[in-house]
């Protein structure tokens, strides 16, 4: 009864306990691994649910680690029926060659799986079982890493970027055990928590008990430990986050950049602190503390007009990062995939999947390829504007989307001569690493004659010969990476 209170208290401290009969009701999400600790909060949280305003949903992840792990899963599904708590499971896949450690994979692997399930249910929270003895191992663990403040403030009873919810954070392994035995609940025991060549076991199994003989308050001491380094980083985030704007961040395709003498002028460990912050929100993964002084001094000393760019690692092995220098700013950005080397041909519609892209054309006055030009009919675009019907192209014709290869020249002024691309991109100061994606159109002709002539550059740079007159129609291309990196 204690802990339902407990619980209870802790949700509506949180909002997530409606407050009005009108209010739609929280939806929560239960990180269930079958062990005393979720299993007694799922029996809370299913006992809460009958008389508070949330609803709750469990999930079993399956790692695949253990020979027990078919049990586990099973055990979690037979509770949550009994409970008539709506339970989903998901098998995943931990990259052993990472290299990040197996635990450490694992939890990735686990949250990615969990925030997936939490969006497609749309709950307000994943809720884990993490109980204060957990708090305090988290706490060590990351001194003994020589983490920073941010490591050093364990784990938050309400993490607001990764909707998670800690309920249990304040209460001890010994009541949950307690609770569960007077109960008479069924848990499963995960037999690795024996292995002490895990560090968190290490610590749990060997380090703490020693610790806790010789420091009875030492969970709380931890933990109010804990709690400052929260409220200092607390700070330093809100600085971090005033510098971000006072070095004019901009929105970039795929990331943002800052102006790098403004970055400078903060000094080493402000402007340090910056990057991590501005890491956080663009979740990537955070440097270590080596990297980090790499990424910087690199940054602070690369020259004005050079060129520079530092790879950074997503929070999924998948997504990859770059920081880029270029004209006195950095670019933290993401890294689309390559465009497709076949062809894509215009169907006269307003969108189409060109391999991992999403290409759109959009008909618009005095912009683009000239749509006179290709022999569409005014009549067709009327159509097409009025009520989206597709633009048929003359037979013979195509317009066609491929990747550049090299030496390409166009003519965008009439007064000028023809340039090549890598000009023209210098000219339109498109950074180094976004011409890549930028696609050659070119019009193909079967007849009278066969024919293939470049017509643009994406919508960046239209040949003078076809570009529409002020009130002519013309066709505007531009793509987005469907999967994007940051």
């Amino acid at each position: 009864m204690q802990l339902e209170k407990s619980i209870s208290s802790f949700l509506a401290a949180h909002s997530f306990q409606a407050q009005a009969p009108q209010t739609s009701p929280a939806h929560l999400l239960l990180a269930l691994s079958g062990g005393v600790d979720s299993i007694v909060l799922l029996h809370t949280l299913a006992a809460l649910s009958s008389r508070l305003a949330f609803t709750l949903s469990a999930m079993h992840i399956h790692h695949g680690l253990s020979p027990n792990a078919d049990d586990w899963l099973t055990l979690s599904e037979r509770v949550c029926r009994e409970l008539d708590v709506p339970f989903y499971a998901e098998k995943v896949q931990v990259d052993l060659k990472s290299g990040y450690g197996v635990e450490a994979t694992a939890r990735d692997a686990r949250y990615q799986a969990l925030e997936r399930m939490r969006q497609q249910l749309t709950a307000q929270a994943i809720i884990t079982a993490h109980h204060v003895q957990d708090q305090s191992e988290t706490l060590l663990l990351q001194l003994v890493r020589g983490a920073g403040v941010k490591g050093l403030s364990a784990m938050s009873a309400w993490d607001a970027d990764r909707k998670l919810l800690r309920p249990l954070l304040q209460v001890s392994k010994a009541d949950i055990l307690q609770h569960a035995h007077a109960s008479q609940y069924v848990w499963v025991e995960d037999e690795s928590n024996a292995d002490i060549s895990y560090d968190r076991n290490f610590m749990r199994q060997t380090v703490m008990p020693v610790m806790r003989e010789r420091y009875p308050q030492l969970d709380t001491a931890l933990a109010r430990s804990a709690s400052h380094m929260a409220d200092a980083q607390s700070l330093l985030d809100i600085l971090a986050s005033q510098d971000v704007v006072s070095c004019d961040v901009r929105e970039e395709w795929l990331g943002q950049s800052v102006d790098i003498q403004r970055l400078r002028a903060l000094g080493d460990v402000r402007a340090k602190n910056m990057l991590r912050y501005w890491f956080q929100e663009l979740d990537l993964r955070m440097p270590n503390t080596e990297q980090l002084q790499d990424y910087w001094q690199q940054l602070s000393t690369v020259k004005p007009h050079r060129y520079l760019h530092l790879a950074l690692q997503g929070n999924s092995s998948k997504r990859l990062a770059y920081l880029h220098h270029y004209q006195q700013r950095i670019y933290c950005v993401g890294k689309p995939t390559a465009l497709p080397k076949t062809p894509l041909v215009w169907q006269g519609g307003a969108s189409q999947i060109w391999g991992d892209w999403q290409v759109q054309f959009k008909v618009s006055k005095g912009r683009g390829v000239a749509l006179a030009s290709l022999g569409v009919n005014p009549a067709a675009i009327t159509l097409h504007k009025r009520y989206g019907h597709p633009v048929p192209v003359p037979e013979g014709v195509e317009l066609m989307l491929l990747p550049r290869t090299g030496g390409e020249t166009l003519q965008p002024d009439p007064k000028r001569p023809r340039r090549e691309l890598k000009v023209i991109f210098q000219m339109l100061a498109v950074p180094p690493w976004q011409r890549a994606f930028y696609p050659l159109v070119h019009v193909v002709r079967s007849q009278p004659a066969p024919s293939q002539t470049l017509v643009s550059l994406a919508s960046l740079a239209v040949d003078a010969d076809w570009r529409p007159g002020r009130n002519a129609y013309g066709l505007e291309i531009s793509l987005s990476p469907l999967n994007l990196n940051l």
